[in-house]
This record gives C-alpha cells, structure tokens and sequence, in this order.
C-alpha cells in the first residue's frame, strides 16, 4: 500500500516564529537544530484521478541535497527564479555580508525581515504548504511554510572566500532537514516540488518504461510530421527503435547516431499513438551544447545500468492528461514534463541552473 504522509508543524514551533522580529541571522548549525522533528502521521488515502482540483499554471520546483555538495543533511529548494532580486536596499534579499558570520557566509537561515521579505515578493503565504512528491519511490510530504526555515544559500560556482558577494549569487529558498524525508530516493533526484493551497500530486500512476527492441520499419516513421530534413544531417545514421505498450499508449522511438557509432547518439525521435492508432504526442530530443540524450531504463543500451530508471509514464497531476519525460538531461536550462496532449503545455521545472 502506497503512503501519504503529512508532516505537522508543532505549536511550541509556530508561536516562536511569531516572535522572531529581533532575531539576528543565525549560523547553519543553530538552523539545523531549531527545524523541528515532526512526527509523520501516515495514511492509507490513494489518490486517484478522479480527484478534481485544477491546477492550471503551477510552478515546480525541486529538490537538492546538499549533504553530496556541502556535507549538510538538508533538502534546499530554491525558489529564486520567482523572487526578484535588486540592489536597492529596500527589497534586498539578504542581509549585508558584513552583518552574517564569516564561518556562514555559505549557507545561513534568513531572519523575520528578510523572511517577510521574501514572503512578499514571492506571494507566498505564512499558511500555504510545501508539498514534496517523490515519484521514483511514491512516497509526498507536506509542511506548512510557517514552520519552515528560509535560508540563502551560495551557488555552487562561488566561494564564501570571494565574498563580499552579489545578491544574486545567492540562491533563496525553503530548508527541509534530511531526517524528515524517510522513503525518498537517497539522493533526492526524483522529487518534484509545489507551493500553495492544495496537493497537485496523484499517487500510485507512475511508473518507469521498460522498452523493448523493435525492428527499425515497425517504427511509425509514416505518421510523423516532423520534416524529413530534420534527421538528415551531416553523417547520421538510424539507430536501434524502441516500444513500450501501455494500457493506453504506444510509445515508439527511433534512435540516430553520429557516424554509425551507435554509443554517440546525436538524436531520439519519440512518437506515441493511441489506442486507435492515432498520434497523440511526437518530440525530437537533441544532443546539445545545453542538453545530452539520456540513456534508456534498466540497462536496455548498457547491462551496467540495469537499475536505470530515467524515462517515467503516468498520472502525475490531478485533473491533468499523462505525463512522459526523461529524455534528456539538462546541463543548461531546466527540465520540462510533456503531457500526453497536444492541447497542453509542457510544464518547465524552476531548477535555477547556473553556470
């Protein structure tokens, strides 16, 4: 039975928040210690997709682990993409440098004017949630904002040692301690995040795509629009095609390679039809300078990688058509999430990607 779990700020921890007017920016450690350990309370409640709550125009956002970059045991979720930021000193989104610890200058716990702060700009409301959907091991987490810290964190590409440092090389966003996070993927790489009012999420859809090899004339090839032109560049050949049946959907895709190297592929056509043979959704996923084609689950292309999962179908939202993404991965840019409708636009993940 799969598990829905919501954590529960405590009261003791609520009435404090109210009275952090005065307090002063505290150091990571002290953070770490003051979140407070809720107590999970689990339930039996599938949500299903007959579950109706709109949730058109959300924004998404994801999960880090800071304890493989920095060694501390905590989820960040930035949320800078949404904040803006400016110099002047009315809607700073940090203190001065000078006011913060020197031994924090890497990550540190905003205090009440720069959380209210934050708040404000980003619309974000003391009663709203964060809601977390790890979709690789089914498990969603809830906490209210209010018993959340919101801490800066130093992107990856500076050094507390080259501060004093710009307020947008900071990242801003909510800290939600490790401990909190039983059931997730160890590394929190297939987590997905929403802020609001009400769960987006629908559990016990997805499902990672096991393929199977097909014949390179059993890929649909007659039913794409793409323009012929487009898989005729310099030195690309057809690679091995792919399906995947569902109950609903046929997946095909068509491999190219460059040079006839079959280990350096350059492109992947993906065609899915339905049930009558019509085709509901066609992408062509590029090798590029910003993105780099994904390998296929369980080790299908490599029996080293036979844990793989990275191609996932299924109900993800409620009141949504399927979903279907992994395709590529993003060195550049943020990932995006395809719906299995035309009629619908991808939903592009707020990932805050710097370089």
């Amino acid at each position: 039975m799969k598990r829905l779990i919501i954590f529960l700020g405590l009261t003791i921890f609520t009435l404090m928040s109210c009275n952090e007017e005065n307090e002063e920016v505290e150091e990571i450690q002290t953070t770490i210690a003051e979140q407070p350990t809720e107590e999970p309370i689990i339930t039996n409640n599938k949500l299903n997709v007959n579950d109706h709550i709109v949730t058109q125009g959300f924004d998404l956002y994801l999960l880090r682990d800071l304890e493989s970059i920095i060694g501390l045991k905590v989820g960040f979720i930035s949320l800078s993409e949404i904040y803006p930021l400016s110099e002047h000193p009315d809607s700073l989104a940090i203190p001065n440098p000078e006011e913060v610890n020197k031994d924090s200058l890497q990550y540190f716990k905003l205090s009440s004017e720069y959380r209210n702060r934050f708040l404000s700009k980003t619309k974000i409301s003391e009663e709203d949630s964060v809601f977390i959907y790890d979709y690789s091991t089914d498990v969603l987490v809830s906490y209210p904002v209010k018993i959340l810290s919101i801490v800066a964190y130093l992107n990856v590409y500076m050094e507390p040692n080259e501060c004093p440092c710009r307020q947008n090389d900071y990242m801003i966003g909510f800290q939600i301690n490790k401990s909190s996070l039983t059931g997730f993927d160890k590394y929190l790489n297939n987590s997905l995040v929403y802020v609001g009012k009400e769960n987006p999420f629908i559990l016990g859809q997805m499902r990672p795509i096991s393929w199977e090899r097909i014949d390179i004339k059993d890929f649909p090839l007659e039913k794409s629009n793409i323009p012929n032109n487009v898989f005729r560049q310099h030195d690309v050949e057809k690679g091995n095609a792919y399906l995947y049946n569902s109950e609903l959907y046929q997946y095909y895709i068509q491999e190219y390679s460059e040079g006839g190297n079959s280990f350096y592929l350059v492109q992947r056509h993906l065609i899915v039809t339905n049930m009558k043979d019509d085709v509901i959704l066609e992408k062509v996923f590029n090798d590029s300078e910003g993105t780099s084609i994904a390998p296929l689950n369980f080790g299908i292309e490599n029996s080293n990688f036979s844990d793989l999962k990275e191609q996932w179908t299924g109900y993800l939202f409620k009141n949504k058509p399927q979903v279907v993404f992994g395709f590529v991965w993003s060195s550049f840019g943020c990932p995006n999430i395809i719906f299995l409708d035309s009629n619908v636009d991808d939903v592009y993940i707020n990932c805050d990607n710097r370089h």
